[in-house]
Formats: structure tokens, C-alpha cells, sequence
């Protein structure tokens, strides 16, 4: 394959969740270098290296889950994951990261909707779970409009640049409906 190829997981109405390629590079700094866009991350503001590094993760194959890029009209506009976090108990969590001028706009909601499909559907998960700080309204938002009940509070959660901060977890069951 070439690095030219986009190779797509899954598409949504507006957007698609796609392997990475190692010419994301601009698209993917430009977010993941965002002070604004990683206020709430346990990663960034990413340095050159730092995204090259996220790249070369993002473009090996994962055996537990999706590391995808978010791509709206053939622009990576973020990142999306899912991961199974016990194969036993078949539970999984996801995540996501949207450009700041994509914001307000549903492309987070569709990517979290797409993740859930994803981990539901091909990793044959039976619970996901997603988390988000207590004041990252934009993400409680997505993770509510996506269908996700808000389950609790988990106090010191993680460490933040250098700082204990809590978490709230929201999860949804491939029953709910």
C-alpha cells in the first residue's frame, strides 16, 4: 500500500474513521500542537517529535483496538480510538480529539458514535466507557448527544501536568438503547 492510499474502518454521514498515513504529519500537529485542543489531554501540546512518534504508533497495527485519523472531506481534523481494556469481561473504552476550528460542529459526536460501532461491532465488545475532566463541557456534550449515560465520578483520576484531576466516566451496554 501506498502511503497515498487512505485505508477507511468505517464511514459516517459526514465524517470517516481511517488509518493514519505518515503524510498526516501537518494535519495531525496542527491539532495535536494546540494548547487549546490538549487543555484537557494527558498528552501535548505535542512537539514536532512527539507527533512523529504519535504517527509511527498510529500506523502499526493494533491487536486490541482502532487508532484512526478523523476525516472530513479528505482532512484529518482529529483523532479517534477504541480499545478493549478486558477481553474477559468484554469492556472497552474510546476517546477522540478534534481540531479547534471543527469544534461545535457534530464531527465529535459522529466519531464517538462511529468508535462505539466499532467496538461493538468488530471487537465484540458488550460495554464502553469514556471519560472526560468535569469542566470539558464540548465533551460531556459529545459523549451525551452519542447516547453515553453519565456514570460517576472517579476523584484524582489522572495526573494532568503534574496534577491530580478528576474524571467523569460515562458508559454505554451494546444493550442500551
Amino acid at each position: 500500500m501506498s502511503d497515498t492510499e487512505r485505508v477507511v474502518e468505517i464511514r459516517g454521514s459526514r465524517v470517516t474513521l481511517a488509518r493514519f498515513r505518515t503524510s498526516d504529519f501537518d494535519a495531525v500537529h496542527a491539532f495535536a500542537s494546540d494548547p487549546v485542543v490538549c487543555q484537557f489531554t494527558t498528552w501535548g501540546p505535542n512537539t514536532a517529535e512527539d507527533t512523529h512518534a504519535f504517527i509511527a504508533e498510529a500506523t502499526a497495527r493494533m491487536n486490541d483496538g482502532y487508532l484512526l485519523a478523523v476525516v472530513l472531506d479528505e482532512d484529518v481534523v482529529g483523532s479517534a480510538a477504541v480499545w478493549t481494556t478486558s477481553q474477559g469481561d468484554r469492556t472497552g473504552e474510546f476517546g477522540y480529539t478534534i481540531r479547534r476550528d471543527c469544534w461545535g460542529r457534530g464531527l465529535g459526536t459522529e466519531a464517538a458514535t462511529l468508535l462505539m460501532r466499532l467496538g461493538f461491532d468488530r471487537l465484540g465488545l458488550e460495554r464502553l466507557a469514556a471519560t472526560c475532566a468535569p469542566d470539558n463541557i464540548g465533551s460531556i456534550r459529545v459523549l451525551e448527544k452519542a447516547g453515553l449515560r453519565r456514570e460517576g465520578l472517579l476523584r484524582g483520576h489522572v495526573l494532568l501536568r503534574g496534577q491530580r484531576r478528576d474524571s467523569l466516566v460515562f458508559g454505554r451496554l451494546v444493550t442500551d438503547t
